[in-house]
């Protein structure tokens, strides 16, 4: 499973051990528990062990809590998770975690659990927000607003969203680890992961910051744009329907490698979903269901020559018929 998404509720579990097994709180009880809780699924285990070798774990004597203040913080939240990650994010913002940084790319999966408006694996969910504004998020995505007066940013963690500023408001930030994005009343779409960063525009215009280059370039209504770390990319067109399609629970394929197919659908749904290199070149055509990736996958064996196998409910691979 090395790789895979993990479902945000499991890695909620993980980092909430994590934080109790740091704190010198837990009993005897407690970590057969977590050993119980490990040994539940490959998925436990996966989030355990990728949340347990973030690098402020990896520091020599970098306890998570060594100051009594913040055990102290975190024994009064009492053993509620939402509690205790509200605490967790205090004593952050308050430096009392030994001088570590939660801002850094590497501490993804901690800043994700904070983040102020998140979705689980397969979860899409909309908000309608103050002054007009509104905001779609993917699956396994992760959003922090700070809409207030003046200039308003977003940032976006981890994953996709779609926010729609009413015209005539306060200009917008929106950030991502790799770009700036500034806009006055426009509709955006932006994706975040390993790869880069893709911003469309549906309505409105935005423009484009990066590390590698600070002047903003236009990026107007129709158009989307791919950022990495070598910078922005050139501006392409956009079918502005099939880009909203996962708004609608969509995945549109036109002759789409299968290797593509399955690591789209795999962003739905926890585990490893993976196809054999025989079929991965394999081009399919079809609309297939975000809620029901099982359904996508039937439909893609009966359309291909090829054949699904499980090995549990987490590993499933495509090989041939």
């Amino acid at each position: 499973m090395r790789g895979a998404a993990v479902d945000p509720r499991v890695r909620d579990r993980a980092i909430d051990w994590l934080v109790r097994m740091q704190s010198g709180l837990m009993s005897a009880g407690d970590y057969q528990a977590l050993q119980q809780w490990r040994q539940a699924s490959a998925e436990h285990e996966h989030a355990w062990q990728r949340v347990s070798s973030l690098p402020l774990m990896l520091q020599p004597g970098a306890d998570l809590l060594a100051d009594a203040t913040a055990r102290r913080a975190l024994q009064a939240a009492g053993a509620d998770p939402r509690r205790r990650r509200q605490v967790l994010k205090c004593l952050l913002a308050l430096g009392l975690l030994g001088g570590i940084s939660w801002q850094t790319a590497d501490s993804t999966l901690v800043r994700s659990a904070l983040a102020s408006y998140r979705t689980r694996v397969g979860e899409r969910r909309h908000w309608a927000l103050a002054d007009g504004y509104s905001l779609w998020l993917n699956t396994a995505s992760a959003v922090n607003l700070d809409l207030g007066a003046g200039q308003r940013s977003v940032e976006l963690v981890e994953g996709e969203l779609a926010l729609d500023t009413p015209a005539g408001s306060a200009s917008l930030e929106l950030l991502t680890s790799n770009a700036v994005f500034y806009s006055h009343g426009a509709h955006l779409l932006v994706r975040h992961d390993r790869q880069g960063t893709q911003v469309t525009v549906l309505r409105g215009l935005a423009q484009v910051s990066t590390r590698h280059q600070p002047t903003p370039v236009p990026l107007q209504a129709g158009w989307q744009m791919q950022v990495d770390e070598r910078g922005a990319g050139r501006p392409s067109p956009v079918d502005r329907v099939l880009a909203q399609a996962w708004m609608r629970g969509i995945l549109p394929a036109e002759r789409m490698r299968l290797d593509h197919l399955l690591a789209e659908l795999s962003r739905y749904r926890p585990g490893l979903l993976r196809c054999s290199e025989a079929v991965a070149s394999l081009r399919i055509t079809g609309s297939f269901q975000l809620d029901d990736t099982d359904a996508a996958l039937a439909l893609a064996a009966n359309t291909l020559p090829v054949r699904i196998e499980r090995r549990t409910r987490y590993w499933v691979t495509v090989v041939p018929a």
